[in-house]
């Protein structure tokens, strides 16, 4: 296992981390308090998690590397202990001159971040507009663990399925008696703002984005189990995807 040796110095008024590989006396420069110019995301070849960070990233003009990761590569990353708690996404934030400013899990995390860096665009400068677009993005969290819990059932401590009945059972449970409550309260929310996005603020947010990606999962069809009309009580939620949808700089990406 590679360790590294951390050296501080100050550099232009800032503190600037050389970590030092233990084994071969290579280094990489980390610069925690430089600006933001670039985002290296790992994530696989799907929208997923990732596809929220990679619309951040077009919408508020930040540049990305797009590393699109195989199972294989995924494999060999969580036994390297490469990647924070085994997951993906996960994301590098480069400083202009190519030093890394952090590197982070968590699309929620790797959100907040693009937005911070680039002038709080997909955000808001007041800190109560953030806390209220922050509820919402962990809202989307919320609103389908069911969901994703019926995809990968062992991963969060239940039993995988005796077979595919089983598997369609828990999901028309999920699809009839859980979801349509969770919706309810987004479509609740809707139905409150004056702009269309779920924060009420001008424009999209990072909450408005994997909002977007998983309604748009839910209802695709790709779930067996859950019908493709399970929005269609939403009125307001379905204006909330045409808008969304319409928007030129959406469109373009």
């Amino acid at each position: 296992r590679i360790r590294e040796k951390q050296h501080f110095r100050i550099e232009r008024g800032t503190v600037k981390v050389r970590l030092r590989d233990a084994s071969t006396g290579s280094e990489r420069t980390m610069s925690p308090n430089a600006a933001i110019s670039k985002v290296k995301l790992f994530y696989f070849n799907i929208k997923g998690k990732g596809e929220p960070v990679r619309l951040a990233c077009h919408l508020a003009g930040l540049e990305i590397e797009d590393v699109r990761v195989d199972r294989e590569e995924f494999q060999r990353m969580k036994a390297e202990n490469a990647i924070p708690f085994g997951q993906l996404p996960y994301a590098q934030f480069y400083s202009q001159d190519g030093a890394v400013v952090c590197e982070i899990a968590q699309m929620r995390a790797i959100l907040r971040t693009i937005a911070r860096a680039c002038d709080n665009k997909l955000y808001s400068d007041s800190i109560a507009e953030q806390a209220v677009i922050d509820q919402y993005l962990d809202f989307e969290d919320d609103m389908v663990a069911a969901v994703r819990c019926s995809v990968a059932p062992s991963r969060f401590g239940l039993g995988d399925y005796k077979d595919d009945s089983e598997k369609l059972a828990r999901r028309a449970h999920i699809a009839s008696e859980i979801l349509p409550l969770k919706l309810q309260m987004l479509e609740d929310a809707f139905a409150k703002s004056s702009t269309g996005w779920v924060a009420n603020t001008a424009g999209p947010t990072i909450a408005d984005l994997p909002i977007f990606y998983t309604l748009g999962w839910i209802s695709s069809g790709i779930l067996d189990g859950f019908p493709t009309d399970i929005l269609a009580k939403f009125p307001k939620i379905l204006a909330f995807i045409d808008k969304f949808s319409a928007q030129e700089e959406y469109k373009a990406f």
